[in-house]
């Protein structure tokens, strides 16, 4: 499952449990092409589907606009419902059938924002049959689980998602997804995702919601250790990290080369947390290559610790790019082991170590060509 958006995984949890017997339906036509590849692509579509008119970022829309979008939003969002169950039923070992199981949640979500009654019903009936399907990854039931949350949240706000945008509506929906984390962790109470996901929001919670958060991430008995170290860090006001240290990195890369921060004194190497799936992360892509091509040969190196979950994904990217640098991946997405251990919720996240493999500058992403070539220019450690 991606956590893509986990992210954007900072997902609600207010579930309903339906009979079985309201699965039976008839059988629907297929609407999605043969190949998976391209089957998939048509699912992902929904994301711009949904979009409200662009121009309501700049003029408030009229009543009979927002009339006219709602039914819109209503037939679209049940149609792609369908495709991404059409998915799963055609390809049902696909590496995208994790997300095509919340796409269904997403696109009735939406529905159910509209004003539409039965898809509520359809989220609560899908729900309840990812979840008592054990042969579906954890991970993959806990998502459906989280994202199934904004079906609440969704009818809650109804058609301000679209008319005001997230942006406004985030401390609700902040509110809200931190009940329906702990609701989950009474189906859940050892999964590390969701423990995960509330150590991001208590990293970027206020004071009296970021100690609470962390207090009882410490004092919960199925919290991994790693969670934990993270939460007491954000008690005591520390970071998993320390600059002027050097960082523990080391790990065979997705092309089979070895990558070992403590073998690489001499070099400036930049650090870069990201994903194929983040936006910003692939816009700076090309600063970050002209700089490498620039001054790779006086030592420049580039490490990326991707935080994708799907390594095909990740494989054609890096080909397609023409990445040359080498690229850490474990398929847990932001649960990543190196993004656990430094604690890094927000990509891009670029860090740069300098010659004596220390870590020096936590915020590389702007005017990089300059931070590099000052540190390129210090002394290299002395040879022992």
């Amino acid at each position: 499952m991606n956590a893509k958006p986990l992210i954007n995984l900072l997902l609600l949890t207010g579930f309903l449990f339906a009979q079985p017997n309201l699965l039976a339906q008839e059988k629907p036509r297929q609407t999605l092409p043969d190949n998976p590849t391209k089957a998939w692509a048509e699912v992902e579509k929904v994301h711009q589907a949904l979009r409200p008119p662009d121009d309501w970022r700049t003029h408030a829309p009229t009543a009979e606009q927002v009339a006219e979008f709602q039914e819109q939003v209503r037939r679209t969002a049940l149609s792609f419902a369908q495709k991404a169950r059409e998915f799963i039923e055609r390809f049902p070992t696909n590496e995208n059938v994790g997300d095509a199981r919340i796409t269904v949640v997403h696109a009735l979500s939406h529905a159910v924002a509209a004003g539409d009654s039965d898809a509520e019903k359809q989220v609560a009936v899908f729900v309840s049959t990812v979840l008592a399907d054990k042969s579906i990854p954890e991970d993959d039931r806990v998502g459906v689980l989280l994202y199934s949350g904004n079906t609440a949240f969704m009818k809650k706000v109804g058609m301000r998602l679209f008319t005001e945008g997230m942006s406004k509506l985030h401390e609700e929906f902040e509110t809200a997804s931190i009940e329906n984390m702990r609701a989950a962790l009474k189906l859940f109470p050892t999964n590390s995702m969701i423990y995960t996901m509330l150590v991001a929001v208590a990293q970027r919670s206020k004071a009296e919601r970021q100690k609470e958060l962390a207090t009882e991430i410490l004092n919960a008995p199925g919290a991994p250790p790693g969670a934990k170290t993270l939460a007491n860090h954000i008690l005591k006001g520390t970071k998993p990290y320390e600059l002027g240290k050097p960082l523990d990195i080391h790990f065979t890369a997705l092309d089979g080369r070895e990558v070992d921060l403590a073998n690489m004194a001499g070099k400036v190497v930049l650090i870069e947390f990201w994903s194929t799936t983040c936006g910003p992360c692939i816009a700076e892509i090309p600063a970050v290559k002209a700089v490498y091509e620039k001054l790779h040969d006086r030592g420049f190196e580039v490490v990326a610790i991707s935080l994708d979950d799907k390594e095909s994904a990740l494989r054609q990217f890096v080909r397609e790019k023409e990445l040359p640098w080498p690229q850490h991946f474990d398929g847990k997405g932001w649960e990543n082991q190196f993004a656990v251990r430094y604690g890094i919720f927000s990509i891009p996240t670029t860090w740069l170590v300098d010659k004596r493999g220390n870590l020096r500058d936590t915020n590389a992403r702007f005017d990089l060509e300059r931070r590099v070539t000052s540190l390129l220019g210090e002394q290299p450690p002395a040879r022992k």
